[in-house]
């Protein structure tokens, strides 16, 4: 299988950051053009993963580098609400 498993929607965004960019005027708006684009590479490389034309796992790098240095407790935190929600529907099982 090779490229769009998500229509190139990573392109959208492309766009979506050189229009902003070109009006970015404030330090605010510059940085979060900064963040956009990590965001889009991260979207790239998930498709391109999901689209069977990289390998699995390499789109980590641009994931973790869009969370910044919080990927690590957003994992976490992800991995706890997983646990959570299962212990619930345990318990719905065991008191059913």
């Amino acid at each position: 299988m090779s490229g769009g498993s998500y229509d190139y929607a990573y392109r959208d965004m492309d766009g979506f950051i050189r229009d902003l960019d070109r009006r970015a005027n404030t330090p605010l708006r510059k940085a979060f053009v900064k963040h956009l684009a990590k965001v889009a590479k991260a979207m790239h490389d998930i498709e391109w993963v999901d689209s069977g034309d990289y390998s699995e796992g390499d789109e980590n790098k641009a994931i973790q580098d869009c969370l910044g240095d919080n990927w690590k407790s957003a994992t976490y935190q992800e991995v706890l609400d997983a646990v959570k929600q299962l212990e619930e529907q345990l318990v719905e099982i065991i008191n059913a």
